[in-house]
């Protein structure tokens, strides 16, 4: 019998949340990294799902209208603002 332990994940639906609470806030760019929670932030095998999840999160609010997103150069911080 094997027994793999259930690491926390940072879902899609989380991030929205997450980004939803700062609407209002987000009137100027934003780096997205500074919108990960800090316990995901903290430990670093955590903040890879931290960063997918709020990045997932993001494109669908950007699909649905309510964000811009930006990336000046590939590798570089990824901004998001939003729309008004």
């Amino acid at each position: 019998k094997i027994n793999i332990p259930k690491l926390p994940v940072f879902t899609t639906e989380e991030g929205i949340k997450t980004i939803k609470e700062f609407f209002g806030k987000l009137i100027d760019w934003k780096k997205l990294d500074d919108l990960i929670p800090k316990n995901f932030k903290r430990i670093s095998k955590y903040k890879k799902t931290g960063k997918a999840g709020i990045f997932a999160g993001s494109l669908e609010l950007v699909k649905e209208g309510n964000l811009e997103i930006k990336q000046k150069k590939l590798f570089e911080d990824i901004y998001i603002k939003e729309i008004k």
